[in-house]
């Protein structure tokens, strides 16, 4: 078991999402950054879908009431083991009685324990999301179990090269959707050159990017839309949709992030700017 002893911003569990339901309108969710979450599992030898904690700005405060083989993975983070700082996106050893803190993440961390965590799975997934989960989040209290016959620790003696250079990129590759086409000249050149700034209303829902694209465009029947769908508002407002989003809209639709995008996007922090590649060919 671990036990909480303060919950950070937003720690939850999450898992790669549940895709089966969105007919019923349930979204997908699931990790935010999809490669750090498997890298996650992946570095303690789990199944590339074991739920994980993830963890937003400031981390939790955790005590090990049995020693674990965990890993963290972030771009940028400080994670505290009792007084020590420890590696980031390494296997690492945990004893009982330990303490560790993720004092300060850039974005978001991930955090993996041997054999996963035991959590409560609600249509096929262990990602929590109100009303279809129990609770959203975790809180101060909660004790997480996890396999302790699992934690066995072999010290490895070789390493994973892992290149985090890409996070810092402000380029995001991006696919053109049915109502870009309906854009003119100046609508598709400004966002061609444009550097967009992300806003402090941005959550796990969607992203809120500042800079106004001038907007003619009649709203539309509500469509199909999913993870990395970028809309454009009445206002002229560009909104890109994270794992967390509606499954459908009523905004057009003018961009595909790629997956690689979505996981730098989920980086990113308010201020931070971006600029859109289109990557299809017409």
């Amino acid at each position: 078991m671990i036990k909480i002893i303060s919950a950070g911003i937003y720690t939850s569990f999450q898992d790669r999402g549940r895709f089966q339901f969105t007919n019923y309108g349930v979204p997908i969710s699931g990790a935010m950054d999809q490669y750090l979450f498997e890298l996650a599992n992946h570095l303690v030898g789990n199944e590339s879908n074991e739920a994980v904690l993830e963890m937003t700005l400031k981390g939790p405060k955790l005590r090990f009431k049995h020693s674990a083989v965990i890993a963290i993975t972030a771009v940028e983070a400080v994670a505290v083991l009792n007084t020590q700082r420890i590696d980031l996106n390494h296997q690492q050893k945990v004893e009982k009685g330990d303490i560790l803190e993720l004092k300060i993440i850039k974005s978001r961390a991930y955090l993996s324990v041997r054999g996963g965590f035991i959590a409560e799975d609600s249509l096929g997934s262990k990602s929590q999301y109100k009303n279809i989960t129990t609770r959203a989040k975790l809180s101060k209290g909660d004790e997480l179990a996890f396999d302790i016959s699992l934690q066995t620790y072999h010290s490895k003696h070789a390493a994973l090269q892992i290149k985090m250079s890409a996070y810092a990129s402000e380029v995001l590759h991006v696919f053109t959707l049915p109502e870009y086409n309906l854009l003119n000249s100046v609508q598709k050149q400004k966002l061609a050159q444009e550097r967009f700034s992300i806003t402090y209303q941005s959550n796990r829902m969607a992203y809120q990017l500042e800079g106004r694209i001038p907007n003619e465009l009649k709203g539309i029947r509500s469509k199909p839309v999913m993870p990395g769908t970028v809309q454009l508002t009445p206002e002229g407002k560009l909104m890109a949709l994270m794992r967390d989003a509606q499954v459908t809209g009523g905004y057009p639709r003018i961009f595909q992030l790629s997956e690689s995008s979505i996981n730098r996007l989920a980086q990113k922090t308010p201020g931070s700017k971006i600029k859109f590649k289109i990557i299809n060919s017409h």
